[in-house]
């Protein structure tokens, strides 16, 4: 995203009253640490909107000291890791890179916090394989990174061209008996607003193709009018069944 728009969807954002807390998260399909500027526009937020809170995401590998440690000093952020399996060569499949440089950042991540030099909350964030695996996944974190939340979550499926996964979600068995049950639920996507770099927004965040009408581009529209838009959502919460493109998603963001 250029700086251009970065800033325009920021201002946009002020007008939202100062009593009204919400989140923001600079990610999208991507590495946010990869990205030079993400530390000053991180900074810049804190300062023009103080009601914001941080979430802060990363796969791991881009911890490196000295160029991260700067989120543990915004108050009330959130750093989740998706640390995608604890097995190497599972972790390589998804990833398309090693465990062993991540597990090291990481132990440096929690050293950090017991010294209290990281004050952000870090949840450690795996999808689900089977109820065996991911009871090792908790275990196996709080044993080496007691300080850390670790979380197991269902695989989902991108509503796009992205195929990232796709093995590994078909042999899940997570939504063999709960599928139709999450159809009748509704979404707290509804709640959020996502945007691609390109200035187009989605309808969620698992969405990475995004509207290209222009009547959807937050370059030529504010944020908040955007957002306007699928308010009968947040009116109504309807089930997920009833929505179109919703019915057959099964994330449970």
């Amino acid at each position: 995203m250029d700086d251009k728009l970065f800033h325009k969807i920021i201002d946009d954002l002020t007008y939202i009253p100062q009593t009204h807390k919400f989140l923001v998260t600079l990610a999208r399909i991507n590495e946010p640490l990869l990205d030079k500027r993400l530390e000053v526009f991180s900074k810049h937020i804190t300062k023009a909107l103080p009601n914001a809170s941080h979430i802060f995401w990363s796969n791991g590998s881009t911890l490196v000291t000295g160029k991260f440690e700067w989120m543990g000093e915004i108050e009330g952020s959130t750093l989740v890791i998706s640390l995608n399996s604890i097995d190497e060569k599972n972790h390589t499949a998804m990833m398309g890179f090693g465990l062993e440089k991540v597990l090291k950042n990481l132990d440096y991540l929690h050293l950090l916090k017991e010294k209290n030099l990281f004050g952000a909350n870090v949840i450690l964030n795996a999808p689900y394989q089977s109820a065996a695996l991911s009871v090792e996944f908790i275990k196996f974190c709080k044993n080496r990174w007691p300080l850390f939340n670790p979380n197991v979550l269902p695989f989902f499926k991108w509503q796009g061209q992205v195929s990232a996964g796709e093995k590994e979600r078909q042999l899940s068995k997570f939504f063999i008996d709960t599928a139709a049950e999450i159809a009748t639920l509704g979404c707290g996507q509804w709640f959020d607003i996502h945007v691609l770099a390109n200035g187009q927004i989605t309808k969620c965040c698992i969405d990475e193709a995004g509207y290209q009408a222009e009547k959807f581009s937050a370059r030529t529209h504010s944020i908040l009018n955007l957002y306007r838009k699928s308010q009968h959502l947040r009116d109504r919460i309807p089930s997920r069944g009833g929505v179109s493109s919703c019915q057959t998603c099964t994330h449970l963001g």
